[in-house]
């Protein structure tokens, strides 16, 4: 193997060390892309779920309904269960 040749070698493998290692940052740059576009994702879903459930449309209302029946289920319970048991 003459000089030449084992000169070349080396120039493919370091062509091949920039090509993979060139892969690689762009992968993890694209991974760091694919997270921050979830944070963006949960935080729109939150605030449109927020305004759709304060809102005058049919979500605000049933979201409002259930709020009320939570309230009235606690209040109720407690009393039904002292005539259940107590009396």
């Amino acid at each position: 193997m003459s000089n030449m040749e084992n000169l070349e070698s080396q120039l493919t493998e370091k062509e091949r060390q920039a090509r993979v290692n060139r892969r690689a940052l762009e992968s993890i740059e694209a991974g760091k892309v694919r997270e921050s576009a979830r944070g963006y994702a949960v935080i729109s879903s939150a605030v449109g779920y927020g305004e759709g459930a304060l809102g005058n449309g049919v979500f605000g209302r049933v979201s409002h309904g259930a709020k009320l029946f939570c309230i009235l289920f606690a209040m109720i319970v407690p009393s039904l269960l002292v005539w259940r048991v107590l009396l």
